[in-house]
């Protein structure tokens, strides 16, 4: 049975015509007005892949079961094994796309706010990334689980999912933006947005577990501890310089 078909039990294939008489074996019975039609396959997946979203949010990766997702979604767990092999399938396809949606969302964030002044810019990323965990905590629920929890198998998807949106944070809030402010950070604009993103998710995700915290005050201080704790950096670019140089594996040859 696929999402979208109802199964009418095992005698099924002799439907009753509009009369009440059993049409002959064979002979295709009119489609009865409110019979719903399978749905497109695309649309299938996506239906399977919310389910089990809210499942591995709820219930986590070794918790989650194929029949939760199915009950979840609507369907029959034959239906959700036609879609995806199994739950490692499955999980991988939920991860990617819980991914997706959190690089799109801060991506069209930081877009919006490149022509801001320093602080205007550290509160409006703030306030992009707070949005993100209210809006979308499931997804970030998966992928923070999948990435903390040492769960198998071993998901690449997670860690790029972090690559991708470290990528995305330090395009935004890298070398070139610090410098226009007279700092130079060098190459440890990597660590930096790894920070800058570490803290702002941390304190994100717990204001949504308690709502007692007010958000806004929140969000100032993390912009005011961001943008005096980068002039203070300013002042030792020695601590800049340092943090800057890798090991040797990753100096030239030459």
């Amino acid at each position: 049975m696929s999402i979208g078909e109802r199964s009418t039990g095992p005698d099924s294939h002799d439907e009753a015509n509009g009369d009440g008489v059993a049409a002959p074996s064979g002979v295709p019975s009119p489609r009865r007005p409110g019979r719903p039609r399978a749905l497109p396959l695309d649309e299938q997946r996506r239906v399977v892949i919310d389910a089990a979203l809210r499942v591995f949010a709820a219930d986590g990766y070794n918790g989650a079961t194929i029949e939760r997702v199915a009950r979840e979604a609507g369907t029959a767990r034959s239906s959700v094994y036609e879609l995806f092999h199994g739950k490692d399938d499955l999980f991988t396809a939920v991860v990617e796309d819980a991914a997706e949606r959190v690089v799109t969302h801060l991506s069209e964030g930081f877009r919006a706010s490149e022509d801001l002044a320093l602080r205007d810019f550290a509160r409006h990323s703030f306030t992009v990334v707070f949005d993100m965990v209210e809006r979308d905590r499931d997804a970030i629920t998966v992928l923070l689980n999948a990435e903390r929890g040492g769960i198998e198998p071993p998901m690449a998807s997670v860690a790029e999912t972090r690559r991708r949106v470290l990528g995305e944070i330090n395009r935004h809030t890298g070398a070139a933006r610090w410098a226009d402010y007279g700092i130079e950070v060098g190459s440890a604009s990597v660590m930096l947005s790894l920070m800058y993103f570490g803290m702002g998710e941390t304190v994100a995700i717990r204001q949504v577990d308690d709502p007692a915290w007010d958000r806004e005050a929140l969000i100032d201080l993390l912009t005011e501890f961001t943008v005096g704790g980068l002039f203070r950096l300013g002042l030792h670019p020695e601590v800049l310089a340092a943090a800057s140089r890798r090991g040797p594996d990753d100096l030239d040859d030459a």
